[in-house]
Order: C-alpha cells, then sequence, then structure tokens
C-alpha cells in the first residue's frame, strides 16, 4: 500500500478499490480472491451464529468441536468443507442449501 492510500485511510476517506487491487502484484490478486471466498463463508456462519445468540462456544459444544474450530472458521483461518457446515444446519436448526448463481 502505498503512502497516499495510507494517509487516505487515516482520514476516512474512501479508497477506489479497483486502483488499490491494481496496485497488488496478480500472484497478490489471485490470494486476496481466494481469501475473500473463505470470509464470505465465515461471516455467514458468524451472521447465524450472532442472530441465534449463540456463543462460539455453544456452537461448539453443540457440534462436538472445539470452540477454537469455530474461531477459525469463523475468522477465515479454516476452510470449511460441506460436512461441517451441514453439520453447522444440522445443530442449529437451519437447512443449508448450496446453488450456484
Amino acid at each position: 500500500m502505498n503512502k497516499k492510500m495510507k494517509a487516505a485511510i487515516r482520514k476516512g476517506d474512501l479508497i477506489d478499490f479497483d486502483k488499490l487491487f491494481a496496485g497488488y502484484s496478480k500472484k497478490r490478486q489471485k490470494q486476496i480472491l481466494e481469501d475473500a471466498k473463505h470470509l464470505e463463508t465465515a461471516l455467514a456462519i458468524r451472521n447465524l451464529r450472532s442472530k441465534l445468540s449463540l456463543s462460539q462456544e455453544k456452537l461448539a459444544k453443540r457440534m462436538k468441536v472445539k470452540r477454537e474450530f469455530i474461531s477459525k472458521i469463523e475468522s477465515g483461518q479454516q476452510n470449511v468443507t460441506l460436512e461441517t457446515l451441514h453439520r453447522i444446519a444440522e445443530v442449529t436448526g437451519k437447512k443449508f442449501y448450496f446453488k450456484f448463481q
């Protein structure tokens, strides 16, 4: 990130995403897009848990996993399998649907 962008962030100014993204190498751009996929799922899980007023500990207990596993999922550090998504749905009384748009 260049000095101009750092200054804009400090001031709270809006930053043009396309310009910022274009400033990264192709390798870093690919990594950012990959991370974004994990974070989208992580946010959906965190939002579900929050709507149900469940702590990470309570969700973990219901799933019979460690709280750290839930924490890693919600921070985007843990790749989530379809099996895990189905388990989350089951223990929260929800249905999991997967679709391509």
